[in-house]
């Protein structure tokens, strides 16, 4: 076998017995050198021989099919296997002619790619401006950590990795950069001999059947013959990325039997997909899917899977972003500044598709001397302002007049959107748009086919579909327009009736309940589209736009917002939020019962949005929310007007006293509830929550304050305080300082009851009328904590303390009786807890004689 393969590159064994095989194969091999023509022609940037190494199994090597590049197990027996599996492989050589063939595909595929990324910057190319969104985990503590792209491919076992994210998040971006990556000979995917990039929408627009060699030579330089050559000799170490299977729940329909066992086998190319997710062919592949599905069914899956989700970019990925897209220092400088001054802009930023837009946009103004953000408020706002400068720099000489090519673009836009398709062929394109090729927002994709190649296009994202079919609906005459708004309002909300219902056919409902997500921005689209300010912008190219479609539009939200909550109802704010009329929002808001988001762990982009809606509503009822400490800072001064809130957090923290002050005479608010919630995590560090839950409630003219502290402090301290005082004066208490002082009191199991409760905590606390407590158990040093609460708060009428132990000794009671005696006060011992009250004046000698003896018999 050496003297058929040994040549150039060759690494030859000693002559040696394999018992003194050494722990590390480098060191038992010595290396022929390769000649220096392949050498420059192979080489990397990071020097890893490796991307050409191929793997088989010991057992293969006696076959006749084994050959260079294959892997052999040296002859020792099983016992001696070592921990890691790369110690227990021996490398042999691929031929040159197999080394130019991938060297071949991986240049191809960085011009393929390089060609893709133009949508995020038309001179630069993907490599150049790519900037990495936060990818998140969520560990089995139920917190989150970030996750780089290196770390997705940390095991090497054959795995599938799921990376779900919605609409514009990066998903596309991140798998076409990590395709660019392999090509490129990067580190971190050295162990992968082959990838493929499968781009989902491309592979469902495929009528005829094949196999999945085909399959993946769809859109790839190599042919079938070299690809089946390639998948035998290298069938573990081969990466598979399907983008855009946004159908994945959708696959779970498809029955077991249509699988396919064999790479050869025939069948249409989306059970192909399907047989390759259920680990049916390759099963030793590495699979890599980008999806919005939320929470995909585990039961479609085979084998290990590994979550992840994209949320964006950072603030300090905006930043980079911004860098990298406008090159020149002094115009990034100018640019950031801008946006990092307009905070609700700003946090848009983190959606890489809108990161993009805005960055042209204020490119655009930079060069006419406009404005760099003036009117970019809402996301309809910043799609209106795009499209407003692709038309004015990027449309002149095009055949059809402005009005005729919005039109048409927005027809092929509603009819993808209806069909859920993304990828248009040339013919179609062509009956309705008249120069496709020479439009702005379209897209040229090359489809590989047997024999030629075919032209598609597609809108530059799926974002631009959806707002060119908005567009279309108000676009249309008055009778059409609204026909088209009744059907799609009834086909959003059939979906919404249909996810609340717990008793459906699953396999059909499941599919109109997709299809009504689908549709839902195109609604949020037509909302923006209805402001009166975008009225010179159609008046500027003589467009009529429909003025019932607005009414049409408030109807609807007014009926759903009664009926609907949770996820249901931030759409509904979004689109309160989109149409930015201040007095319609406040209308809406304070005809609800509840506003119930407590579901939903809101973003930084839903608070600011939240913010808005809030501010200009005078009277909420009733409004529960599931928030970060740090996205309720955003919230903070628009929550008082609730008249009872809820809150869920992630971290209850010292700040949580300015909305107790909310519940001051004269507010809104008279009943908070702030809870420590387990399941919500926030993406930054913070320390343990001091306390488990605050519940604030107003009877009367009196506010009631209970906080329940958290269950890590020690068990001889106090679990739980509640506090009574004079409504009137609680805007008088400094609340924040109040909690800071309970945060940072002692929590070491020797503190006395006075050192974990100073007096100066309550001393703030004007017009305190009772104090209540929950303890471990009673000690001696509860009296002297006692007599000093009592003699401090001449406001003060009642201090009751229950312990978890029953038994109180009866010796620290009565000393405690008769100290509390003199000073005015009664004491009422009663199984586990401890009432003491101030006397009243109007009480005899003879009374309190009775009284006191009562009070003994008890005991």
């Amino acid at each position: 076998m050496a003297d058929s393969h040994t040549g150039p590159g060759t690494k030859v064994k000693p002559q040696s017995s394999w018992h003194s095989f050494q722990p590390h194969w480098q060191h038992d091999w010595i290396e022929l050198p390769i000649p220096l023509e392949l050498r420059a022609e192979t080489s990397s940037s990071d020097d890893q021989p490796s991307a050409f190494m191929l793997s088989l199994p010991q057992q293969q090597l006696q076959r006749p099919k084994a050959g260079p590049g294959t892997k052999v197990k040296p002859q020792s027996s099983w016992h001696s296997f070592q921990p890691h599996w790369q110690h227990d492989w021996i490398e042999l050589p691929i031929p040159l002619a197999w080394q130019k063939m991938v060297f071949q595909y991986k240049k191809s595929v960085d011009w393929h790619e390089n060609e893709r990324s133009f949508l995020y910057c038309e001179q630069v190319s993907l490599a150049a401006l790519y900037s990495e969104p936060v990818i998140i985990k969520k560990n089995k503590k139920g917190s989150f950590l970030n996750i780089s792209v290196e770390e997705l491919f940390r095991l090497h076992i054959p795995t599938t990795i799921i990376l779900q994210g919605n609409s514009g998040s990066g998903k596309s971006f991140i798998a076409q950069k990590i395709m660019l990556d392999w090509a490129s000979e990067k580190h971190y995917l050295k162990d992968f001999d082959l990838a493929f990039y499968l781009r989902y929408e491309e592979v469902k627009c495929i009528s005829e059947e094949m196999n999945l060699i085909e399959l993946l030579g769809w859109n790839c330089s190599l042919s079938s013959d070299q690809i089946s050559q390639m998948l035998q000799n290298s069938a573990q170490r081969v990466l598979i990325i399907i983008d855009g299977l946004d159908d994945l729940d959708d696959l779970r329909f498809m029955c077991h039997e249509f699988c396919i066992s064999s790479q050869f086998q025939r069948a249409s190319p989306e059970v192909i997909v399907f047989s390759l997710v259920r680990k049916q062919i390759l099963p030793r592949s590495f699979l890599l899917i980008t999806t919005r599905t939320e929470h995909p069914q585990s039961v479609l899956l085979i084998g290990q899977q590994r979550f992840f989700k994209i949320v964006g970019f950072c603030e300090k990925g905006v930043e980079e972003y911004f860098q990298k897209f406008f090159q020149d220092e002094e115009l990034f400088r100018k640019a950031f500044k801008y946006v990092k001054a307009n905070e609700s802009l700003f946090t848009i930023c983190s959606i890489p598709v809108i990161c993009w837009i805005i960055c042209t946009v204020m490119q655009e103004r930079f060069i006419d001397g406009a404005d760099a953000t003036s009117r970019l408020e809402t996301t309809t706002s910043i799609y209106v302002d795009f499209v407003s400068t692709l038309l004015e720099h990027h449309c002149q000489g095009l055949s059809q007049s402005v009005p005729t090519l919005l039109r048409s673009l927005g027809q092929l836009a509603e009819r993808g959107m209806l069909e859920q398709q993304v990828l248009f062929d040339e013919k179609s394109v062509n009956e309705t748009v008249s120069d496709p090729a020479g439009s702005p927002v379209l897209c040229k994709v090359l489809s590989k086919r047997t024999i030629c190649q075919e032209t598609m296009f597609s809108f530059m994202h799926c974002s631009f579909q959806e707002f060119f079919t908005a567009l279309y609906y108000v676009l249309l005459d008055e009778e059409e327009s609204q026909r088209k708004v009744r059907e799609l309002l009834h086909t959003v909300e059939r979906g919404w009736a249909l996810s609340c219902w717990s008793d459906r056919d699953f396999s059909m409902a499941d599919v109109e309940i997709r299809h009504s997500k689908l549709l839902q921005p195109v609604i949020l689209f037509l909302c923006g589209l209805c402001k009166k300010e975008w009225i010179p912008f159609f008046k500027k190219y003589n467009m009529a736009v429909s003025i019932n479609t607005e009414t049409q539009l408030k109807e609807w939200l007014n009926q759903c917002s009664q009926r609907y909550q949770n996820e249901h109802m931030l759409f509904i704010l979004y689109c309160l939020y989109e149409l930015h009329e201040k007095s319609y929002v406040g209308k809406v808001l304070e005809h609800l019962v509840s506003i119930d988001l407590s579901n939903i762990p809101l973003k930084n982009a839903d608070c600011w949005m939240l913010q808005f809606c809030l501010q200009n509503c005078d009277n909420i009822s009733n409004l529960r929310l599931n928030i970060t400490s740090d996205n309720l800072k955003i919230l903070q001064s628009a929550l008082h007007s609730c008249e009872e809130l809820w809150l869920k957090v992630d971290h209850i923290t010292d700040e949580a006293g300015d909305l107790i002050s909310a519940l001051g005479e004269g507010k809104i608010v008279k009943e908070l509830i702030i809870q420590n919630q387990k399941g919500l995590k926030s993406l930054k560090k913070t320390t343990k929550s001091f306390c488990q839950e605050i519940i604030a409630s107003v009877e009367n003219e009196d506010i009631t304050l209970c906080v329940c502290f958290s269950k890590t402090r020690p068990s001889s301290l106090i679990s739980e305080l509640t506090l009574t005082c004079l409504r009137q004066e609680i805007s008088t208490v400094n609340w924040r300082v109040f909690l800071q002082k309970l945060h940072r009191s002692p929590s070491s199991p020797v503190s006395s009851v006075d050192e974990f409760f100073p007096l100066d905590v309550l001393q703030s606390v004007s017009g305190l009328k009772k104090v209540h407590m929950q303890t471990d158990r009673w000690t001696v040093r509860w009296n002297v904590t006692i007599l000093s609460l009592v003699q401090a708060f001449p406001s003060l009428n009642e201090l009751r303390i229950n312990a978890t132990v029953s038994f109180i000794p009866l010796k620290i009671i009565q000393t405690l009786r008769e100290s509390l005696t003199q000073t005015g006060w009664t004491l009422t011992v009663w199984r586990k807890s401890v009432l003491i009250e101030r006397d009243r004046k109007s009480f005899t000698a003879s009374q309190l004689k009775t009284k006191t003896e009562n009070i003994e018999s008890k005991t």
